[in-house]
């Protein structure tokens, strides 16, 4: 026979429900009532595993039509009894019984449904049938969401709830003498919670603690229970202290305050604070219950994505910056080239070109630290010598710094490594200029290479494979780095130089160009005092390349180029530049043009020089047709970017070569020959 949709007292009575909860947290509800305040669905069962006892969130699951079937007929759809039956392991003689389950609602909708049994037993202890939990926890299947839509999701449940117990106040108070049966329930859910709990009266002692508290934060009850919560000593110069304040005086909720709280261990947890205040069974405030869900790990992954997205902004501006800034310095280096070219003879005036030369070439490398740093550019990789690169560079910075006495120690058959070698010559020699700004007035400067195998326990934490790695030190005798700032050296613009002695992107560019090398650099202080930087970059099997060095001359041509560039002042002085060197030019403005130009003079263009940003149709856009016409076209891709995303693809694409802007009438010149012959 089916029973009633609701629960009565006399199924109530029959539950045998711990009587030593304490009444202090103020719930004076049936259990009914307080499972239906708390959206919890519930069936009773009896022996034959019949619904006799639905509530209002059961009927929404299941339906209505649920009441006088089996239980695995509408919750799954099944002949006989599920195999995790949680009914079956109360009736089996456990003292509870729970299991997991995907289940369809009514509706059809798909749900996952924690199902926890507790046995109904009559007067003389017979077991009479079971009482079901059903706890929808679909939302802990899925995925997790962003944290700023936790935090509105769960602000709303909290006002709402808020609002729900106010209106409910009067009935708990006429309700408390049965809300004890009640407790156990309300407790059970309280210790399954996920989130770290914590209920206290309006002193702040602390009354309970859930399991999820005690194993974020590491006390147990017995430690604390009547004492003040260690999370909030200190509390009235907290910033909290206001929320909690006005939550003791006035019952304004709290909900998704973000704050630190530290462990037991005295670890600091970012954590998301909701807290409420709950009323005794006369309806005056009787305690705080304090719900914390420890977000240090979103927190981290919100500072990894933002960072990334101010890698991949710093990465765009390089690159529009390194562009048009080149292109400036394109028309310097081309008008003092050509100048060069004019004079040929000594003087004040070829020097004062020379410099000018030298300060392009310094105005280049600062773009290509922005680019080294930003965008991950790697230009020219090939198997290099170290050993040679590394005496190279300290002759090099020797030479102009007499003050710093240098003790460079190679090692024997050391590993190559495939990298750039101009952007290893960059880091050491930023590193060199960094350990000279820290010697004033002189110093010694230690420099050492050696073979070294690497494993797990120094790799991971920097995502590398362990293995073959050639390990560079660079230790000097000044004054050290201050351990304040150790975690901030390498972040770009940081420096404590003066303005007018750094930019603060030395160390930065220097990190960036290891880092994309799979590298790993290490900085801190020498036993003897000093900085010591430690550079790790992967061994390779291949043999270093002789490079050959041409003459310092001039490579002469008479064939046909097109030039295509956006920039009049680049073209004009290029133009001015090839035909100096023999060459007949045909120029274009646009991409537009430079077909038109080439349709018409297929045949004698031997070469095609071309700008990657160009308004319009970009440069590879330009050599995609281009090829089009002439499959066997020869092209040189001239940009002010480095060789990295589009000029990488362009390249792939069958582009013959590539010269950044701003390049020499010597460095063209080379070019040219390299392609033509």
């Amino acid at each position: 026979m089916v029973k009633s949709d609701t629960f009565q007292h006399p199924l109530l009575n029959s539950l045998s429900i711990p009587e030593d909860i304490s009444p202090s947290i103020g719930l004076g509800a049936t259990l009914t009532d307080l499972i239906d305040v708390m959206d919890i669905a519930m069936w009773e069962l009896d022996r034959d595993y019949r619904v006799v006892g639905s509530n209002r969130k059961a009927k929404e699951i299941y339906g209505a039509a649920a009441l006088g079937q089996c239980c695995y007929q509408v919750a799954a759809r099944l002949d006989t009894i599920c195999e995790d039956c949680p009914a079956q392991m109360v009736f089996d003689g456990q003292a509870s019984g729970r299991s997991e389950r995907r289940r369809t609602r009514v509706t059809g909708e798909t749900l996952f449904i924690d199902h926890i049994a507790t046995p109904i037993k009559d007067k003389d202890g017979r077991i009479t049938g079971a009482l079901v939990l059903i706890i929808d926890i679909t939302k802990h299947k899925e995925q997790e969401q962003e944290l700023i839509a936790h935090r509105n999701d769960f602000e709303q449940r909290v006002v709402e709830r808020t609002r729900d117990l106010q209106e409910s106040q009067e009935r708990y108070r006429q309700l408390y003498e049965e809300s004890k049966r009640g407790q156990s329930l309300y407790l059970s859910l309280l210790n399954a919670a996920a989130d770290a709990i914590a209920i206290y009266d309006l002193e702040g002692s602390v009354q309970y603690l859930n399991p999820s508290f005690c194993q974020t934060f590491g006390w147990q009850l017995p430690q604390l229970q009547g004492k003040t919560l260690p999370l909030f000593d200190g509390a009235e110069s907290d910033a909290s202290a206001r929320e909690f304040r006005c939550l003791r005086e006035t019952g304004q909720a709290i909900s998704n305050f973000l704050t630190k709280r530290p462990t037991k261990e005295g670890k600091l947890l970012d954590v998301s604070v909701s807290a409420a205040r709950y009323a005794d069974h006369c309806g005056q405030p009787a305690g705080i219950i304090c719900s914390f869900r420890d977000v240090t790990e979103a927190k981290a992954l919100e500072l990894q994505f933002y960072s990334a997205q101010k890698f991949e902004a710093l990465g765009t501006m390089a690159g529009g910056l390194a562009h048009d800034f080149n292109n400036l310095l394109m028309g310097i280096q081309g008008s003092a080239s050509l100048l060069l070219l004019d004079l040929q003879t000594s003087g004040k005036n070829i020097e004062k070109l020379k410099n000018i030369e030298r300060y392009v070439r310094q105005g280049e490398s600062l773009t290509r630290q922005l680019l080294a740093l930003a965008r991950g550019d790697r230009r020219t990789v090939k198997p290099v010598d170290l050993n040679a690169l590394l005496v190279e560079c300290a002759t090099m910075f020797g030479q102009t710094r007499k003050e710093i006495f240098i003790h460079c120690h190679p090692q024997q058959q050391v590993w190559t490594v495939e990298a750039d070698a101009g952007q290893l010559e960059q880091v050491l020699l930023n590193l060199f200029v960094n350990a000279a700004h820290a010697m004033p007035g002189g110093g010694e400067l230690s420099l050492q290479i050696e073979n070294v195998c690497l494993g797990e326990e120094i790799t991971s934490p920097y995502k590398r494979q362990p293995g073959r790695y050639v390990k560079m030190t660079v230790a000097d005798s000044g004054c050290g780095i201050d351990p304040q700032i150790l975690d901030k050296i390498f972040d770009p613009f940081f420096t404590t130089k003066d303005k007018d002695r750094g930019t603060g992107l030395g160390l930065a560019s220097a990190y960036g160009i290891i880092n994309n090398h799979g590298g790993i650099i290490q900085a801190g202080n020498g036993p003897q005092g000093g900085a010591l930087f430690t550079l790790f970059l992967p061994a390779s099997e291949k043999a270093a390349l002789q490079e050959r060095r041409l003459p310092d001359e001039f490579l002469l041509g008479s064939e046909t180029i097109l030039l295509v560039d956006d920039e009049e002042m680049v073209l004009d002085l290029t133009s001015e530049m090839l035909q100096r060197l023999g060459y007949t030019i045909f120029s274009a403005t646009s991409g537009a043009e430079a077909l038109k130009i080439y349709r018409e003079h297929q045949g004698r263009i031997d070469l095609v020089i071309f700008d990657m940003i160009m308004p319009g149709m970009g440069g590879a856009e330009v050599f995609q047709r281009l090829k089009a016409m002439d499959n066997g076209i020869k092209a040189l891709l001239s940009t002010g970017y480095s060789l990295a995303d589009q000029a990488a693809e362009i390249l792939n694409q069958g582009c013959q070569g590539f010269i950044q802007k701003p390049f020499t009438l010597l460095a063209i010149s080379r070019k040219l020959r390299e392609l033509l012959d």
